[in-house]
């Protein structure tokens, strides 16, 4: 099936690592041209190399960027449309989770958890659209969380901010579409990621990670039997990007493996 997104241009908030960086990876082997960035230097410039063996030097573009500054943003998305002539897509990837109970969670970390959630997407959506608008059209994936609808005790700040996020998205999906931007999210489960990686390295350092996975996924009750890879995550954002997802909008698609029980 060709999905059309040859010489694409696709923009990846939090693309230097995890699903952010499978995606960009996926993208340039379907021949689109691909801009990601992250915070730290050292990661974006390993995440640049790694890229390199999928694509050419003209067909990325890589730089720091703190997505929760409007400035960063801004000086990224225009780098990014500047480099290579217009943008197509636009991937919000960056997230992180926070672990705790209510009044574990300090207020500073419930603030970093609503500009991640929130501001980091408001202040991408509104830089990428003026040259989504050039382009007649675009689309938007934000990676979301079985969370957002079945919410944890124990991630209090990051379920109720992805809850808000996937109600941002449709409604953006609605807002946008006299544009012919479509807004879609995609919502993780259990998905095998640097961010795990450092779990299972930090609580079972001895432990193998096949068995250490094989583990989680009996604990968490993974209907499939397994933890979820990055690339099938991908597989979904390309799909969403792509000619053939052209009247999918304001959509949620759940990658977690039947976890969860909320419609």
């Amino acid at each position: 099936m060709d999905l059309g997104l040859k010489d694409k241009v696709a923009v990846i908030m939090g693309g230097t690592s995890g699903v952010g960086l499978k995606t960009a990876e996926m993208f340039l082997q379907e021949g689109a041209r691909v801009a990601v960035c992250g915070r730290d230097i050292e990661r974006k410039e390993k995440a640049y190399d790694h890229l390199l063996k999928f694509g050419t030097v003209d067909s990325i573009f890589a730089a720091t960027c703190d997505v929760t500054s409007k400035d960063d943003v801004n000086t990224f998305i225009n780098g990014a449309a500047a480099n290579f002539g217009g943008i197509d897509i636009l991937v919000n990837a960056a997230g992180q989770s926070v672990m705790g109970y209510f009044f574990d969670v300090t207020e500073e970390q419930w603030e970093q958890q609503i500009q991640l959630k929130y501001f980091a997407i408001i202040y991408a959506v509104k830089a990428v659209h003026p040259y989504f608008i050039k382009r007649g059209g675009g689309r938007i994936i934000n990676i979301n969380a079985t969370l957002a609808k079945e919410p944890e005790r124990h991630m209090i700040a990051t379920a109720a901010t992805r809850a808000g996020q996937l109600n941002l998205s449709k409604t953006l999906s609605q807002e946008l579409a006299s544009d012919n931007i479509l807004v879609n999210s995609v919502s993780l489960g259990l998905i095998r990621t640097d961010q795990w990686e450092r779990r299972r390295l930090k609580n079972a350092p001895d432990m193998k990670a096949e068995d250490y996975y094989a583990d989680l996924a009996k604990k968490r009750n993974i209907p499939l039997g397994r933890v979820g890879e990055a690339e099938e995550v991908a597989s979904v954002i390309l799909f969403l990007s792509s000619s053939q997802a052209s009247y999918v909008s304001g959509s949620t698609i759940e990658t977690a493996g039947a976890l969860g029980k909320a419609l």
